[in-house]
């Protein structure tokens, strides 16, 4: 099996079964739980970085709710430098791709991110994360200012809230993939503090039926450019209900964190088809 995500990019990106790690799923590339390893997945995507470091959020950062959660890092990164002096060197010895995604809090910095991680070789391609309320103007100039700046595979996480109508944009721009989506922001009570409230994107298989409409809506749009359905897979039937959509590819994230023993039945099942 092999399944490319960049079809049109010189350098191309080919994937080796259809499940991918989502972005911080697996931390930058260290963070892997009991029984995980890189031969069950097709690529690994970086938690979203900035420029410089960025603290994020302070604590409490996740709150409980029915059938998932919410997690608000604030972009807490160690920055670019830091990334490529502690974590790059070992993306090499995984075996798969390993693509970086650019924080939604500050793409005016993607473009230089970009030429900076152009000349790094265990860089496979970029992620760009758009803002929630990201407009198509806004989202063709930031995908043109990346593709300008490097020639890696770039794919463009869209919103799940707006995501058709960032689509021709995107591509028009030179992304080579789309990926759908992030979920839309919710609020909740923290877990360890009652009063205090945590707001950010929703997650877990809370955020499943965003990702189908989303996916939907993409799909419907993008004139045959590969899009990877994101958010809420945490079951072998949810890849598989992506996958006949027409999904090219599919990232798992929060059901490493909760149930890791199901992500090698997650990778049965799309490299077997059911």
């Amino acid at each position: 099996m092999s399944i490319e995500l960049a079809p049109h990019n010189k350098l191309g990106l080919s994937l080796a079964s259809p499940l991918m790690a989502g972005s911080g799923a697996l931390g930058f590339g260290e963070a892997w739980p009991p029984g995980v390893g890189p031969e069950l997945f097709a690529a690994l995507v970086t938690p979203p970085i900035t420029f410089q470091p960025r603290r994020g959020n302070a604590p409490p950062r996740l709150a409980e709710i029915p059938g998932g959660f919410i997690l608000a890092t604030g972009d807490h990164n160690p920055g670019l430098r830091r990334l490529l002096r502690d974590d790059a060197a070992g993306w090499a010895r995984l075996g798969i791709p390993a693509l970086v995604a650019l924080a939604a809090s500050a793409p005016e910095d993607w473009d230089r991110l970009a030429a900076a991680l152009e000349d790094q070789p265990a860089v496979a391609g970029l992620e760009l994360h758009l803002p929630a309320q990201a407009t198509a103007r806004d989202a063709g100039l930031w995908t043109a200012n990346v593709r300008r700046s490097c020639q890696l595979p770039l794919l463009v996480k869209l919103p799940a809230a707006n995501a058709e109508l960032l689509v021709e944009a995107c591509l028009h721009a030179g992304a080579d993939a789309l990926v759908a989506a992030t979920a839309p922001v919710g609020a909740a009570p923290a877990l360890a503090e009652e009063t205090a409230v945590v707001t950010g994107p929703v997650g877990g298989p809370a955020a499943l039926p965003f990702t189908l409409a989303a996916l939907a809506a993409v799909l419907a749009q993008a004139a045959g450019a590969p899009v990877i359905a994101a958010g809420g897979i945490t079951r072998p039937a949810d890849a598989l209900r992506c996958l006949r959509m027409g999904a090219a590819a599919v990232q798992v994230r929060s059901v490493l964190w909760t149930n890791p023993a199901a992500v090698a039945e997650i990778r049965r099942a799309v490299t077997e088809g059911g």
